[in-house]
């Protein structure tokens, strides 16, 4: 993606989205924005020595990142940390090679899905391949990132000749019916065109997480062009609107964070998770004060909140008792703030109306969620980080259709109104 921060996150998302088919790929690209902004890539195994105003980013599994810019303060609970957070998996397809199959004529794939996928989304459209490979053979190699960028496979429907009742509610069953189609090839062909080389002659010889993505790129869709139809807006377009406010700031007091977890989508209980010690062992480094310590970092974090990006659910016209009458987002009409009486999100009455006022001043609409009474409701890292760290934060998101489809909708002018909330957050102290 451009490191030009100066390009509009609704025009710029659609290459993001492209260029961000798993989450090791998404880092791979937020990473090269960074380094090409000037941020220094650190090392956890490293020391770090920091100085305000300095940036950086560091990874974590390869899926997981977070980038920051050093506040001024050099005082313990001066400023603290402003944070923003958002995750970079969405519901996919997990090829088990080991269950391929030459059936019928076609190689035959099984999958393993990972998240709460609408599956019938996935079926009759090409999709293509991604994730990565570490080939043993080759030990001081890093794990091979791989993208087939062409379409390889098909989950193909059964015809409605032969599935009559498919229209009345039919239910895919995931390990017999999802399995993806590759043609008349063998699986070490297909690995050879993955790896660029010839593959190993056993599954024995390599380890990989390889998924199935859509091959098909992002389309502005309406008479004015004004809805985006994309894989994985849930939750790409947090964080290259996140990206692009984090870049295009100033230097102030807080330190500014920008933690991309993954894993979100399965309960974030990873090392690169929003469950983890990633965001708290790095928040210990940027604390100032010299010796670090934990009374320091503790001190920091009681000046700190956090904004806990992800998509929210927008009212569909031809479902709207879905919806609260009261709650009901529309697409194109403002950034969405997220509120749950069980805490499924993170916000309060303290930390939304800190974030109101902030919008109020900024002129920039806000719109409101919160589930209907007889409904489940989903969640986001918000209330995990913040119970973490103990500090406050606030939910918040563009509002989408079809979240968890194969491909998403949302709207233009939210996704620039997202970027205008992130930059008037990391603005308040300055």
């Amino acid at each position: 993606m451009s490191a030009n921060h100066s390009v509009p996150v609704w025009s710029s998302l659609p290459s993001f989205i492209a260029a961000s088919p798993t989450p090791f790929h998404a880092v791979q690209a937020v990473s090269t924005a960074l380094a090409a902004a000037g941020f220094q890539a650190f090392s956890e195994r490293d020391a770090w020595d920091l100085s305000p105003g300095m940036t950086g980013f560091v990874q974590r599994n390869h899926s997981a990142l977070i980038a920051f810019r050093i506040g001024q303060s050099c005082e313990p609970g001066r400023g603290g940390f402003s944070l923003i957070g958002a995750h970079t998996d969405s519901p996919a397809l997990k090829l088990k090679l080991r269950g391929s199959q030459h059936q019928a004529g076609t190689l035959r794939i099984p999958v393993e899905v990972y998240g709460s996928s609408i599956d019938s989304t996935w079926l009759d459209r090409p999709l293509g391949i991604a994730g990565r490979i570490w080939a043993l053979d080759h030990p001081d190699e890093k794990p091979l990132l791989v993208d087939s960028r062409q379409a390889m496979a098909v989950i193909p429907n059964l015809a409605i000749h032969l599935n009559s009742s498919i229209n009345e509610g039919f239910a895919y069953n995931r390990q017999q019916h999802l399995a993806a189609l590759f043609g008349d090839c063998k699986l070490e062909d297909l690995l050879q065109a993955l790896l660029g080389r010839k593959a190993p002659a056993s599954l024995d010889e390599l380890s990989d997480e390889l998924y199935l993505y859509v091959n098909e790129a992002p389309q502005w869709v309406g008479l004015q062009g004004d809805l985006l139809s994309a894989p994985r807006l849930d939750n790409l377009a947090s964080c290259q609107a996140a990206l692009c406010a984090l870049l295009a700031a100033s230097p102030g007091e807080a330190t500014q964070v920008l933690f991309l977890a993954d894993n979100e989508e399965v309960g974030s209980v990873s090392a690169q998770g929003a469950n983890s010690s990633f965001l708290r062992d790095i928040l210990w480094r940027l604390t100032p004060g010299t010796p670090q310590s934990e009374e320091n970092l503790l001190r920091h974090l009681s000046a700190s909140w956090m904004l806990s990006a992800d998509a929210a659910h927008a009212l569909h016209p031809s479902y709207p008792d879905t919806h609260d009458p009261s709650y009901s987002p529309v697409i194109n009409r403002g950034v969405v703030v997220k509120n749950h009486a069980s805490l499924r999100y993170a916000s309060n009455a303290i930390s939304q109306g800190r974030l109101l006022r902030l919008c109020r001043q900024a002129g920039i609409a806000m719109q409101f969620f919160t589930s209907r009474s007889d409904k489940p409701c989903g969640s986001t890292i918000g209330p995990t980080c913040s119970a973490h760290l103990g500090i406050p934060a606030v939910d918040l998101g563009i509002p989408v259709w079809a979240m968890h489809s194969c491909r998403e909708t949302a709207g233009r002018r939210d996704l620039d109104s997202l970027t205008a909330v992130f930059t008037a957050f990391w603005s308040a102290d300055q």
